[in-house]
């Protein structure tokens, strides 16, 4: 990437408000989304999961607008956590949280905020907490880094279970600074990987969620629809 300095970052952080559109006008109600349909998928043993990052807006997530050849980029589930450990979701939460500041993946600013997930029939606000700008990321904003935003804790059979929509994404310059997608499944892999050699997780047989999507309009980049997921030893 270029050399920058200090100075010359903050006043790039100015034009880049979280990577984020203005929004205007008031968000609808988080307890009137409805998900279309296809939009969640029934696991055994851990009940419905939604299968997009959900916006403010109650839509599918489209990284922002960015479209990759032609086409609008969905943004999928790619990650589970089910923690069977935690007698508390505030327990699950303070685990999931060492677990990424250990793996590596501590909160970060500069990225856009206000998501949520779907499990077990409501939706779930992100963590990091909205609002602040952040996601769990491995680098920061003004390089390519490895990011994204978890949702939970959804009690389920046996413990809480978390969701996450994680992707790799890389900076753009010219003709305007923003993100831009790389991978989806780099990060899942790498995320994983890292959370596993905490030893707070262990990764698990992958869970196929069955959102790929590969159509003239729609595609889920190199997303294979399987997520990853960890569980605790």
């Amino acid at each position: 990437m270029p050399r920058i300095l200090p100075a010359a970052l903050l006043a790039l952080s100015a034009l880049l408000p979280a990577c984020a559109p203005t929004q205007t006008g008031p968000l609808p109600d988080p307890a009137t989304y409805r998900p279309g349909p296809g939009d969640t998928v029934t696991l055994p043993d851990l009940g419905p999961v939604g299968r997009w990052m959900i916006t403010k807006t109650l839509e599918p997530a489209t990284w922002l607008g960015e479209r990759t050849g032609g086409r609008t980029l969905r943004e999928p589930i790619n990650v589970l956590i089910l923690d069977r450990a935690a007698t508390t979701p505030e327990a699950a939460t303070a685990r999931l949280n060492a677990a990424m500041t250990a793996a590596g993946y501590g909160p970060k600013n500069m990225h856009s905020d206000g998501y949520s997930g779907q499990l077990g029939g409501r939706l779930y606000p992100q963590l990091p907490p909205s609002g602040q700008g952040l996601a769990f990321s491995d680098g920061p904003w003004y390089a390519s880094n490895h990011h994204g935003r978890v949702f939970g804790p959804a009690p389920v059979q046996g413990g809480y279970l978390f969701s996450a929509a994680v992707s790799r994404e890389d900076m753009r310059w010219l003709p305007r600074p923003g993100h831009t997608y790389n991978s989806f499944t780099a990060t899942r892999e790498d995320l994983a990987a890292r959370l596993s050699a905490t030893g707070l997780y262990r990764r698990a047989p992958n869970v196929d969620l069955g959102n790929r999507l590969d159509t003239p309009q729609d595609t889920t980049g190199d997303h294979d629809g399987q997520a990853a997921l960890l569980t605790t030893p």
